[in-house]
């Protein structure tokens, strides 16, 4: 269930057909959300079902020590809260979690029946849970896209522009006329930073950033460190060609020094990953998962641990757990059931739609799950429920 941003599509519908995997190509954008539709459709009727991570749902399921996940509030704007505000002799407030949590990932609606209502799950372009269950919808440029959140309340994104609205020309990594500009938000929304890293002709992403530098994977070059002030860039680990036609580093996460990312080919079987070491590039470790990896892998706020959720087939469905591995032993901490995902209407019903760390130990995984009878196009805020697992 993947599908473009409704901010993007009007720059997708513009751009002509794409010719090679690169996160910069408008058609692409589309297109990729087409081939993985057709495949997860064809993979459910097979019954594997689709794989994706990130969709909505309802149904109680287990948190921590298997207890029913607190639903979400609805969404709230972000406001400062005075320590003045505390009442005497009140319980000290809950300390602010170590990561925060976006609602990230895939979505995506069908229309089952012809003349019939359109359903599915879709999440917004930078929506933040918070600590006390409310969700925080970021106001965000018009193109957003890979959204990091930094510990002092900024964010950290993508912007990409189509500079020739209504233009066709041949897409792909040397398409004309598009921009893809580094942006820092602060929090009220204001561009501290608006910096174009596109480099014609080549693919790349952002794989991370914290309050100095911003993370990106380039076809080519590695993982690079771009410095927010200056835009200066330094390769910290060269990979100089893709792995079975993806960009290195996929689905990598970058905390305390150290860069965890998904490596191998996608596999229902194993989940495979790399614990690195930003300066130098050496390997810490390989971790193994008995499962295919879902989004939403994170490292924990000293580096020790990983999170992992991952899926494997049961069935015609999916059932998701969410695995915490020592990144330096690969020793398992823990392995715990998130919930099952069935097909609908040829969708994954369920997945996770992020994580995030509350300390060194503890982590917060959101899940969704549509009804039984989906009947409209549900936002995530309106269907998730968070779980949390701890470390043993």
């Amino acid at each position: 269930m993947d599908v473009v941003p409704e901010d993007l599509a009007e720059l997708v519908h513009r751009a002509a057909r794409a010719t090679a995997p690169y996160l910069a190509d408008l058609a692409t954008l589309r297109r990729r959300a087409r081939v993985r539709r057709r495949r997860r459709t064809a993979t459910a009727v097979a019954g594997l079902v689709v794989l994706v991570a990130l969709t909505g749902g309802a149904v109680p399921l287990l948190v921590g020590g298997h207890r029913s996940g607190a639903p979400l509030a609805a969404p709230s704007p972000s406001l400062p809260v005075s320590s003045s505000s505390t009442v005497p002799g009140s319980p000290p407030p809950t300390p602010a979690p170590a990561q925060r949590l976006l609602l990230s990932g895939d979505g995506g609606t069908v229309r089952p029946h012809r003349g019939g209502p359109e359903i599915g799950l879709l999440g917004g372009a930078a929506d933040e849970l918070r600590s006390d269950g409310s969700v925080v919808r970021h106001r965000v440029p018009a193109g957003w896209q890979e959204t990091v959140a930094l510990p002092d309340g900024r964010l950290v994104g993508l912007k990409l522009t189509d500079l020739m609205p209504g233009v066709r020309r041949t897409d792909g990594p040397d398409v004309a006329g598009l921009s893809v500009k580094l942006m820092v938000l602060s929090t009220d929304g204001r561009a501290e930073v608006s910096r174009e890293v596109r480099v014609r002709g080549q693919a790349f992403r952002l794989a991370g950033a914290d309050a100095r530098y911003a993370y990106l994977v380039r076809d080519g070059v590695g993982l690079v460190s771009h410095e927010l002030t200056t835009g200066r860039e330094k390769t910290l680990i060269r990979v100089p060609t893709k792995v079975d036609g993806e960009l290195p580093f996929r689905e990598a996460d970058v905390t305390a020094g150290r860069v965890v990312s998904v490596t191998g080919p996608a596999d229902m079987t194993r989940c495979q990953l790399d614990v690195r070491r930003l300066a130098g590039g050496s390997r810490l470790s390989r971790l193994t998962v008995a499962g295919e990896c879902a989004p939403s892998v994170r490292l924990s706020p000293d580096g020790s641990l990983v999170a992992v959720p991952y899926r494997r087939p049961n069935g015609r469905n999916l059932d998701y757990r969410l695995a915490i591995l020592d990144t330096a032993t690969g020793q398992l901490r823990a392995d715990q059931p998130l919930g099952t995902a069935s097909p609908t209407y040829g969708m994954t019903g369920g997945g996770t739609w992020g994580a995030a760390w509350v300390d060194d130990t503890t982590v917060r995984v959101v899940w969704a799950q549509l009804p039984d009878e989906p009947r409209k196009v549900y936002s995530v805020a309106e269907l998730a429920r968070v779980l949390t697992v701890s470390a043993q």
